[in-house]
């Protein structure tokens, strides 16, 4: 199914902040971003009152039978994981880091209304991992102790972050 040009309808779709057809950096980049957001934030308005993570029970599902309830669980996921993760929860600070280390700009993000951490870790990864793709399978590091991701790893990524080619209407 092709990602759908609006981002509110990609949103309602199940598609991810991150699967943005457009690169980033342009008007139609941003616009997408912001109906997606949009959209998202419209969801979780209804569950003001309930407490716990912004994934959906579809999303659950899915990552239940990568083996993990919380992310897809492949291998970048569970390096962020271990990177990111510690007894008080995710280290926000640490993951912008990370991101404005393999240049992924996550400022434009919402950090205000319920669910915000879940959706900016969400989108922020999504980007993050074109962006390693990007790299040749490397993560950088704010301190410039890099990752290595496995060839599996990239080429898993190639076909879910492969360039998008732009056709004219």
């Amino acid at each position: 199914m092709e990602v759908p040009k609006d981002g509110a309808l990609a949103y309602k779709a199940g598609f991810m902040a991150g699967d943005c057809p457009f690169e980033e950096g342009t008007i139609a980049f941003d616009v997408w971003n912001n109906g997606w957001d949009e959209a998202a934030d419209r969801a979780m308005e209804p569950l003001s009152a309930v407490k716990g993570s912004v994934v959906t029970n579809r999303y659950r599902a899915v990552y239940s039978e990568f083996g993990h309830p919380t992310h897809c669980g492949d291998e970048f996921a569970v390096l962020l994981n271990n990177l990111c993760l510690n007894k008080a929860g995710v280290n926000i600070e640490l993951f912008e880091a990370i991101c404005r280390a393999n240049n992924v700009n996550l400022a434009r993000y919402d950090r205000t209304h319920k669910g915000w951490q879940g959706r900016l870790r969400m989108t922020g990864r999504n980007l993050l991992a074109k962006q390693v793709r990007k790299n040749g399978g490397w993560l950088r590091m704010p301190d410039g102790d890099d990752y290595k991701l496995s060839a599996d790893w990239m080429q898993q990524a190639e076909q879910k972050y492969k360039p998008k080619v732009h056709t004219a209407p």
